[in-house]
């Protein structure tokens, strides 16, 4: 009798969240329906997850060398573990990333960017990112965290190119009432200043309806050629993406401090003025992760995105949360793994 409760209680909260008409946490797109999150073209089949192990940080060379070297690298690991205290939390030609100790607290001490004018010129990077990668997610929907499905980001660079996707579906009793999912792509390069995209597209598909829209960087005409219709606008050197904004980040030498940066949804091309926090511990499914927030200094009636970098785990974003134009929590992600290649 107490399963039979459960489930009648089960069935009748997703149907009311179905009568509401409310749609799992499908992030920002400028239509009428709310939209979803996030998906890495897919990756190469992963080999077998091994136990978890700290990666060694390998001898620094210079970052050119290390762009070279990527492209050789496939995925020879399993779930990436933090680093060690003490060790430095980079790999490769990531050095600008250490450990302290502030009493009882471990402190990532970097090289700081604290004004819009830093961030509007040439960045100056503090890490890479590993040849390979993929990321899982667990997906919420609104303040009562109702578990409705998953997301996918993984990405591959290439030389000097880089492919990154996002995909955010439902599954289970919510996909069972209202099947959705939402795509992104970010393509472009990889340069001495980090990720300069030149294509973003975003799919979304509810039911029988998809809704998609294309997003071009022309980096000669300094433009950006976004929307549905499309309409041009002038392109900003450190132009990005919803999705590559949040790896670009990682790449910084970030402190607490504000910085802005032009970012495209693929509907619309603005400023995100951006709030850098102080490390905080998150509890995850993937366990006790110690992360730096960065949160979108809030708009009226406009949505807005929260993210958390994880030093230890090379400065990937792990935690996602989405706000509606009202302000309040629409979605959110929380990591569940995560692999990488050991280059």
């Amino acid at each position: 009798m107490r399963k039979l409760a459960v489930f009648a209680l089960l069935s009748v909260l997703v149907h009311m969240i179905v009568a509401a008409d409310i749609a799992p946490p499908m992030p920002w797109q400028q239509v009428d329906a709310p939209p979803l999150r996030a998906r890495l073209q897919a990756a190469p089949t992963l080999p077998p997850v091994l136990p978890r192990r700290v990666i060694p940080t390998p001898q620094s060379a210079p970052a050119q060398e290390a762009a070279k070297s990527a492209s050789a690298a496939n995925y020879s690991d399993h779930t990436l573990s933090p680093a060690a205290p003490g060790e430095e939390r980079v790999s490769g030609t990531e050095t600008a990333a250490t450990t302290t100790k502030a009493g009882d607290a471990e402190v990532a001490t970097q090289e700081p960017v604290t004004s819009t004018a830093a961030a509007t010129n040439k960045p100056s990077l503090a890490r890479r990112l590993p040849r390979q990668g993929e990321i899982t997610y667990q997906l919420y929907l609104g303040n009562n965290r109702f578990n409705v499905g998953s997301t996918v980001q993984t990405w591959l660079i290439t030389e000097d190119r880089y492919h990154l996707s996002s995909r955010s579906e439902t599954t289970g009793l919510a996909a069972l009432f209202s099947r959705q999912s939402m795509e992104y792509v970010s393509s472009g390069r990889l340069t001495a200043g980090g990720l300069h995209p030149d294509t973003f597209s975003s799919e979304r598909q509810r039911g029988g309806n998809k809704d998609s829209t294309t997003a071009r960087f022309d980096r000669v005409a300094r433009t950006i050629t976004f929307g549905n219709p499309p309409r041009s606008l002038p392109l900003n050197e450190n132009a990005q993406d919803l999705v590559s904004f949040m790896y670009q980040l990682g790449l910084l030498p970030l402190t607490p401090g504000r910085i802005e940066i032009p970012i495209t949804n693929g509907w619309k091309f603005e400023r995100y003025e951006l709030e850098i926090g102080i490390e905080e511990t998150l509890q995850t499914p993937f366990g006790e992760i110690r992360a730096v927030p960065v949160r979108q200094v809030r708009r009226a009636r406009e949505e807005s995105i929260e993210l958390w970098l994880a030093p230890a785990y090379r400065w990937l974003p792990v935690r996602i949360r989405f706000f509606d134009r009202e302000g309040e929590p629409s979605g959110e992600q929380l990591v569940n793994d995560i692999k990488v290649s050991e280059e």
